[in-house]
This record gives structure tokens, C-alpha cells and sequence, in this order.
């Protein structure tokens, strides 16, 4: 069972990780809302960052949202190898009632999971 804290060992903090997963992303997932780039980190535990942009989610109120489903998804979330993960959000993402936005971003991890997984055994 994942554990369900966000600690500062779950996040990306400096510009420099967020930087070598832009530049070196080996699995993507996208969607017209949201894309998530992630790159194997060899520890024990996935790391997430978030990019959510004013100019794609305008009003305060809606980042805040989208940041708090994004993190809880994440922490319910079992990943099949330990990833850094980059979450960026498109144009009307926030948009979206909260029960979708918490739908298709459980669904865009099951997408990274399985693509994970297919790279695992493509790399082995």
C-alpha cells in the first residue's frame, strides 16, 4: 500500500530536477488538459512536481484545486518503478468539475504505470 504523506522526499524542489526530467523524459502521458513526463530516478520513491500555469489555469482558486487533486491522486497511487515525475496543465484544466479532474488524472497514472511497465520490459 503506497504511503499516503507528501513529504519533501515526494517532491521535486529545485529547478535543477525539474530541469533533468524536462530534459531527459523517457515516458510521457498526454491528454488536451494535462501531460505528465517522468524519468526513472533509481531510489525508492516517485517524486512529483508541479507546473501549473497561470496563463492554462487563470484564477488562483482552480490551481489550488488542480494542485490538491493532483497531490492526492499521486499519493494513492502505486507506480511499478520509482519515477520523477513532472505534471504540467493545459488550457482548461481547471475548467473541469473536481470529480473529473480526479477521474482522468487517476487515469492518466494507471496510463503511466502500464507505459512504465512496457518500458521495463522493453529495457530487461
Amino acid at each position: 500500500m503506497p504511503r499516503a504523506t507528501f513529504g519533501k522526499n515526494r517532491r521535486l524542489l529545485n529547478s535543477s530536477a525539474f530541469k533533468e526530467v524536462f530534459d531527459n523524459n523517457s515516458v510521457r502521458v498526454a491528454h488536451p488538459n494535462l501531460l505528465i513526463l517522468s524519468e526513472p530516478n533509481g531510489t525508492e520513491t516517485s517524486r512529483l512536481g508541479l507546473v501549473i500555469g497561470k496563463k492554462n489555469v487563470p484564477t488562483a482558486v482552480a490551481r489550488n484545486k488542480v494542485k490538491r487533486v493532483v497531490r492526492e491522486t499521486f499519493r494513492l497511487t502505486d507506480l511499478p518503478v520509482a519515477v520523477d515525475l513532472v505534471f504540467l496543465a493545459r488550457k482548461d484544466l481547471g475548467k473541469l468539475s473536481s470529480t473529473e479532474l480526479a477521474t482522468l488524472i487517476q487515469q492518466s497514472w494507471v496510463r503511466l504505470a502500464a507505459r512504465l511497465l512496457k518500458e521495463g520490459k522493453r529495457d530487461a
